[in-house]
């Protein structure tokens, strides 16, 4: 488990090493936010150790479980069972994936009814089978992301090969393994219009980086390489 790291006085990130293949090193990362009513919503959850449930239930009670898209679910089961009394939310058809986990509610409506004032929800359209929701949480003013874009700077090796290949080693890049999951390009870039509105301060993504210097503008970067209209 990495340690807790504190972007702002309302949100955290808790890195976890991760490979794929067993080659390349790849890792996620879970962010934590703090809601106006002190309550936490963890996103994109990694392995529940006591250590770690000890160090987040310091920071406040934890009270909903987000699976962002239909690929990071592996570790919410875990948070459910140790936090019964919190709402869990997952994409369209992580049920019928996961139909083990015990999700209260899929993220759309209900979830933007319960969350518009403190986190606003952009849903990525036109992919089926990957359904990835991307939130900017208005107190720390943090863009979260998970697959949507990488940025891996101080990857090594053949992870560092990797994303340089993939041009994602110096740059924030929206990668070819999630564009390929596209089936609806007029419905994805126009669910990517609403991107243009915000302008962060923080950039969380899933893999490797959080990045809290000109987010803004590698956000605009992303959008104009997937020729998104203003």
């Amino acid at each position: 488990m990495g340690q807790i790291k504190q972007i702002s006085n309302s949100l955290w990130t808790v890195p976890h090493d991760l490979t794929l293949a067993g080659v390349l090193a790849l890792n996620t990362r879970m962010t934590v936010c703090k809601l106006q009513d002190g309550g936490l919503l963890l996103i994109s959850p990694v392995p529940c150790s006591e250590a770690l449930r000890s160090a987040i239930d310091a920071l406040g009670p934890i009270r909903t479980l987000i699976s962002p898209n239909l690929y990071h679910h592996l570790y919410l089961g875990e948070w459910i069972a140790a936090y019964p009394d919190a709402r869990s939310f997952g994409p369209p058809g992580l049920r019928k994936k996961r139909p083990d986990l015990q999700l209260t509610d899929e993220l759309g409506p209900s979830f933007d009814a319960a969350f518009k004032e403190e986190i606003e929800r952009f849903s990525i359209e036109g992919m089926p089978t990957v359904n990835e929701s991307l939130f900017h949480h208005h107190a720390s003013d943090t863009l979260i992301t998970t697959d949507f874009c990488f940025f891996m700077p101080e990857a090594k090796g053949l992870t560092s090969l990797y994303a340089s290949l993939m041009g994602f080693k110096n740059r924030v890049r929206c990668p070819f393994i999630f564009r390929a999951a596209i089936k609806d390009q007029e419905a994805f870039r126009t669910s990517l219009r609403p991107l243009r509105a915000i302008n962060p301060q923080h950039l969380s993504m899933c893999h490797h980086a959080v990045l809290s210097k000109a987010a803004s503008e590698a956000l605009n970067e992303v959008l104009d390489r997937r020729k998104v209209e203003a």
